[in-house]
């Protein structure tokens, strides 16, 4: 049974059952007194109920080639040019390290934005939808990152060492939980896991990581949904570029449209 203490998400067990790495909380659990509230315990400062709002007043830079604000012209179509964050429809910006829910939001692209991660391909439809703009096809997400040439990499076909947010050593569930056992996975929600250092990059941050085209980020830092129905994200995230895939070649279809954890962020086509 699933249970929340302290804003932490966690599994009603019996308190034999949670120790090390993870802490009880009595009176939240049906039976007897032995079974209670098992959450994580952060191996790293960090308050999970922070909403931290890093994108306000930034500003997206003009288009080109006749595109939108914070776009830029790739072929017969518009991308934006860094990964999306989000903001209110009512106004204000949204916090990058949590997911927006049910709330209007639209994608906003700007230079030394902190990136939207747990976002499901859904959301991230709609919050293009708020913009004027569409998710990417497949296609034009893979052509956006290739290039004219069809390259494996943004910058080239010879993978190079920390040109792009690729290549985090620990996993960052490992740091923030100080485990590698295997239920931290089951806790990739944290808002924390993007607010570690050495982690998540503000757009442009890695000012090699760019394609022909000039389109940041397509390479690491953030999975990237596309429009793909089945549910695809694309590109790797900092952790890894290469399990799925090389750099643009990476893709995930193992989730449904409805997935979002830490990784998954966006951009927009027009």
């Amino acid at each position: 049974m699933l249970c929340t203490a302290r804003g932490l998400p966690g599994t009603c067990l019996d308190v034999s059952e949670c120790a090390d790495t993870r802490q009880p909380t009595p009176g939240l659990c049906p039976g007897p007194a032995s079974v209670q509230c098992c959450t994580p315990r952060y191996a790293v400062a960090c308050d999970p109920n922070a909403r931290p709002r890093p994108n306000e007043s930034l500003i997206e830079g003009p288009g080109t080639g006749g595109c939108p604000a914070g776009m830029v012209r790739v072929s017969t179509f518009c991308i934006d040019q860094y990964e999306a964050f989000l903001e209110e429809v009512d106004g204000g910006t949204w916090c990058p390290f949590v997911n927006p829910g049910s709330r209007r939001v639209r994608a906003r692209s700007a230079a030394g934005a902190v990136p939207q991660g747990f976002i499901n391909q859904v959301q991230a439809a709609a919050a293009c939808a708020e913009s004027g703009k569409r998710l990417c096809t497949d296609a034009e997400w893979l052509r956006a990152c290739r290039g004219p040439t069809s390259t494996t990499y943004p910058y080239g076909n010879t993978r190079l060492t920390g040109v792009c947010n690729d290549r985090r050593a620990v996993h960052p569930a490992v740091e923030l939980y100080g485990t590698s056992a295997s239920w931290i996975f089951s806790h990739i929600d944290s808002p924390c896991l993007n607010q570690l250092d050495g982690g998540l990059a503000r757009s442009g941050a890695f000012s090699g990581c760019f394609s022909a085209e000039n389109v940041f980020d397509l390479m690491g830092n953030l999975h990237e949904w596309t429009a793909d129905p089945a549910g695809t994200f694309r590109g790797g995230f900092y952790v890894d570029t290469v399990v799925n895939g090389n750099g643009c070649l990476y893709v995930t279809t193992a989730h449904a449209v409805t997935h979002w954890d830490y990784s998954t962020g966006f951009r927009c086509c027009q």
